[in-house]
């Protein structure tokens, strides 16, 4: 089924969103099966033909909030909608498709994936439902999201634990440097290594899986804030073998807003309370975890067309396409005059997100001024750190980075 204009229209005057949706000059549509695969990151005609799959009316630079559902995930999840308030005849997404497709895209053990509804969620699953005692350290940094540090902040309020910050290095040379900083500040009471992924402020990935071991090796549970891989970096969780691992495919993903993913270790499973008491409560897999009453089907069948339309395109081609636009953003930003950049200078450690300051005016000020122009970007605004970021998704184009450069420059 097809998204008619009508269809957006009478949408519009339920959901807020979809009337400006319903008025936008239309893409042309494509199907899933009909999308370039595997494209080159430099196959302009390819990642154009990619681009019309969006009704973003702008230029969108702000995929590390919010990802731009494409039109297939749109029709995917409208259509379930309308089908579902039929009440008679009602349709159902295909769970168990739907959760090897999951176990497929992340790597995943069976059974280990739960639907939440975002990467706080996930975390608050993992800060409640864990034994940890007064004086207990959980150890992060001085550059984690409130989704993944609040869930440790609220448990410290409440019973007592410790949350231990520590300032990473921002453009470190190799792994090593990395990985040093955190095990510099373990202590006899550290119990938890709450590591993001990608710093969400500066775009840095960090070496999860060595962190992981080394967590492992002193008894430490390892929990990963993994808001910003699954869609941007091709990834293997049990390769990284975390003990929780959180995300949003809202984001780099670009399914439907309110679809989370919580990744527990099998053997963690059973050792861990859920944030809600349901039907599933005391079961022995995913279902303990994402059984919370009754919720939007709608979202998820949006999740499993948003994982379609990423393995039609390939999941390696996307990530090459993201930081090859991220790199070539870093470049041309880096010879602005009065700009300091502030994310990794190694590729290695660069992905899909590039944030910078520039002298003699603000982030506030900055975003203002391309937000009339009608670019999206996102203000690193936490801890005064005063940054603007810019992520590159698969719906960006070179002209468009030329554009927003120039305008920075200006």
């Amino acid at each position: 089924m097809s998204i008619t204009r009508r269809d957006l229209l009478a949408l519009g005057t339920m959901l807020p969103g979809f009337a400006a949706l319903a008025h936008a000059t239309p893409p042309r549509r494509t199907r899933t099966a009909s999308l370039p695969h595997d494209p080159d990151p430099d196959d302009e005609a390819s990642w154009e033909a990619i681009a019309r799959q969006f009704v973003i009316n702008g230029v969108h630079l702000n995929t590390g909030t919010y990802g731009s559902c494409p039109i297939p995930v749109l029709e995917a999840t409208i259509h379930h909608l309308r089908a579902f308030e039929r009440m008679i005849g009602q349709e159902h997404p295909d769970l168990a498709a739907l959760r090897n497709s999951l176990e497929r895209l992340l790597g995943a053990w069976p059974s280990s994936v739960a639907t939440v509804r975002n990467t706080t969620e996930g975390m608050s699953i993992v800060a409640a439902g864990i034994e940890l005692g007064r004086g207990d350290e959980v150890l992060t940094t001085t550059h984690e999201h409130v989704g993944g540090l609040c869930p440790w902040e609220l448990h410290s309020a409440r019973h007592g634990s410790v949350v231990r910050k520590f300032d990473p290095p921002l453009d470190p040379a190799n792994d090593d440097e990395i990985v040093k900083a955190w095990l510099g500040n373990i202590t006899p009471r550290t119990r938890v290594l709450s590591i993001s992924h990608v710093l969400f402020s500066t775009g840095m990935i960090q070496p999860v899986a060595r962190l992981v071991r080394e967590a492992r090796e002193r008894g430490i549970i390892s929990v990963i804030d993994g808001a910003h891989p699954p869609g941007m970096l091709k990834i293997d969780l049990q390769a990284i073998d975390a003990d929780y691992y959180a995300t949003s495919p809202h984001k780099w993903l670009m399914a439907p807003k309110g679809t989370g993913l919580l990744v527990v270790r099998p053997d963690r499973v059973e050792k861990t309370w859920p944030l809600i008491g349901s039907g599933d409560w005391a079961a022995k897999g995913h279902a303990r975890f994402e059984h919370v009453g009754t919720s939007n089907e709608s979202l998820v069948a949006g999740l499993r067309a948003a994982i379609e339309f990423h393995e039609a395109i390939g999941s390696e081609a996307i990530e090459q396409r993201c930081r090859y636009l991220a790199t070539m953003l870093f470049e041309m930003l880096g010879r602005v005059d009065g700009v300091a950049l502030v994310s990794p200078r190694s590729a290695a450690h660069r992905s899909a997100m590039v944030s910078f300051r520039k002298q003699g005016t603000t982030a506030e000020e900055l975003q203002g001024r391309l937000g009339r122009e009608r670019i999206r970007t996102r203000r690193i605004a936490e801890y005064g750190y005063e940054y603007l970021r810019l992520s590159t998704g698969i719906h960006v184009l070179p002209a468009q980075l030329r554009r927003t450069v120039e305008l920075i420059a200006s």
